[in-house]
């Protein structure tokens, strides 16, 4: 059985790559981002970017037992992070 955690900050990485995988084919990621090589590698960051911030007390970050997927959770009003929280 799949276990389900809280997410830690040495979660991070393998957070960013999972979510990144997990949009590559989506239209909506398509249509908002330019089609470059590079991607992955850049939404893997912005996913990092986004637990992180959650992780820093907007909202919670939850990771299978090896980080196979993740879920990031924002409470209502609390959704609006900045890139210097990230």
């Amino acid at each position: 059985m799949v276990e389900i955690r809280a997410a830690t900050p040495a979660d991070l990485p393998a957070i960013g790559r999972a979510l990144a995988a997990a949009f590559a084919d989506d239209p909506v990621w398509a249509y908002m981002t330019s089609p470059r090589a590079n991607w992955r590698a850049r939404a893997a960051a912005w996913f990092e970017a986004d637990a992180r911030a959650q992780l820093r007390g907007h909202g919670e970050v939850l990771v299978d037992d090896s980080v196979r997927g993740a879920a990031i959770w924002s409470p209502p009003g609390r959704w609006k992070g900045t890139l210097g929280e990230a």
